[in-house]
């Protein structure tokens, strides 16, 4: 009769504790996620130095194929995969070199000008929120061929309210499997005012107890509601433009 009153108090005080175990896990999360997009953060103030102060391109030509920023950034980032990552997210991982869960992992082509780097998800992306021609100027934009909206420093007006990459992407409605390295606007016109991650239900918008993690381009990294980030015609954190609607 003792040993089983010893059993209840003790799955008693185990269903108290997990719970809290898995929040204190999830936030432990969070902060090596935040780390690693402040490291991608200094990792563009580095290429960007050697670059004549151009941001990479999103995504570029290569012979054979395209590849996306993250090869531009790799020398910068101490050639390690993982910092394209989130360890809350144990699917969409750069590190793994899968184009798919499941599929063959090919690690010779991350962080490579190569065939086949554009095809593998990462868990953190870069923003092109408003990417269509004619639009506010993205931080990560795509030469000539594409968009011709390439950044460069001098096309930032507020640092401190200009989002670099975040948690996910903008692959709303599953469609782009080999586009899971950026965050962009799915749903409604792209170059309008009104982008909302978490209205259009953005992979990673929720990554964090219902928050997510962004890195600015004034260095600093924040955990942040994303529904509450502005995207209106005052201003507009996903635009090297502050007021760009």
């Amino acid at each position: 009769m003792e040993l089983l009153v010893v059993i209840a108090i003790i799955a008693v005080l185990a269903s108290l504790l997990l719970p809290a175990l898995g929040t204190t896990k999830a936030r432990a999360n969070a902060t090596s996620c935040l780390g690693n997009e402040r490291q991608l953060g200094m990792g563009l103030h580095l290429y960007s130095n050697d670059s004549g102060d151009w941001f990479p391109p999103i995504q570029d030509r290569i012979p054979g194929g395209e590849c996306s920023w993250r090869a531009f950034l790799f020398n910068y980032l101490g050639k390690n995969p993982r910092i394209y990552d989130c360890p809350s997210d144990k699917n969409e991982v750069y590190a793994s070199a899968k184009p798919r869960p499941g599929s063959r992992a090919s690690p010779w082509v991350l962080g490579q000008f190569t065939p086949g780097e554009i095809d593998i998800p990462s868990g953190l992306g870069a923003v092109n929120v408003h990417w269509q021609i004619g639009g506010a100027q993205p931080p990560f934009g795509r030469p000539a061929g594409y968009e011709n909206n390439v950044c460069r420093w001098a096309f930032v007006e507020s640092p401190t309210q200009l989002i670099l990459f975040g948690d996910g992407n903008g692959d709303t409605f599953g469609v782009w499997p080999q586009d899971r390295w950026w965050i962009w606007k799915e749903i409604g016109s792209a170059n309008t005012p009104g982008f909302n991650r978490v209205a259009q239900a953005d992979k990673g918008a929720i990554r964090h107890l219902r928050k997510s993690n962004y890195a600015f381009a004034d260095g600093s990294a924040r955990l942040l509601d994303a529904g509450r980030i502005p995207c209106n015609t005052n201003e507009c954190w996903w635009s090297a433009k502050a007021d760009p609607h």
